[in-house]
């Protein structure tokens, strides 16, 4: 309940505030579990995707923000998990397995952490692995405006337009990746941020 009352608050205000747009919703497939992958510069990334997906949407989330009982209420209400970032959290594995192999969709950005630039930085492992434990495809999104509207150290939002793209399924096992699960995983995650790259290149055809 938690969710939808969050997620219809921020999709009025996005659209009202900020001209929200959502590019390739037809992509988004109605059932089974899957991984959203998208390039993260802003903290209005995660409310953006969430308020563009028509599935419901799972976190990780930095495990010190459950630390405070009345925001960890909220995010944990919201689909939230913690996660320790750094460090192999093998408990935050396990459950982000558990919930992809449950039906459920789990946001993940691959960068791991914000852009400082608004490039879109090396890819992370670690999105590649769960996506190959949970024998799970990826859904690549890319989100733009949210640089400008609220960028990294900004302290409020300013009113520019943010859309949404989402590209088309990566099917892991089509790839031809090395059996060898850790080359694998770093092998995935670079192509998958190859795609959020590519639909960062092609956003002006699909205006």
């Amino acid at each position: 309940m938690a969710y939808f009352i969050v997620r219809n608050f921020l999709k009025l205000f996005f659209k009202i505030i900020m001209g929200f747009k959502v590019y390739g919703v037809e992509n988004v497939p109605k059932k089974g579990g899957f991984i959203l992958a998208g390039n993260h510069v802003s903290h209005l990334d995660p409310p953006a995707l969430a308020s563009a997906s028509p599935r419901v949407l799972h976190f990780m989330a930095r495990h010190t923000l459950f630390n405070n009982w009345v925001l960890g209420w909220i995010i944990g209400s919201c689909n939230s998990f913690p996660v320790r970032r750094g460090e192999a959290d093998l408990g935050a594995i396990k459950e982000a397995v558990r919930r992809l192999k449950n039906g459920k969709v789990l946001l993940i950005f691959p960068e791991g952490t914000r852009s400082q630039s608004g490039e879109i930085q090396a890819a992370q492992p670690g999105i590649g692995y769960l996506s190959l434990m949970a024998g799970v495809p990826i859904l690549p999104a890319y989100v733009k405006g949210t640089d400008e509207a609220m960028p990294k150290g900004a302290q409020s939002i300013k009113r520019v337009r943010i859309s949404v793209y989402f590209g088309s399924m990566i099917e892991p096992q089509k790839l031809g990746l090395p059996a060898d699960r850790r080359q694998a995983s770093q092998q995935l995650a670079d192509h998958i941020v190859e795609e959020i790259k590519r639909l960062g290149e092609a956003k002006n055809k699909i205006q």
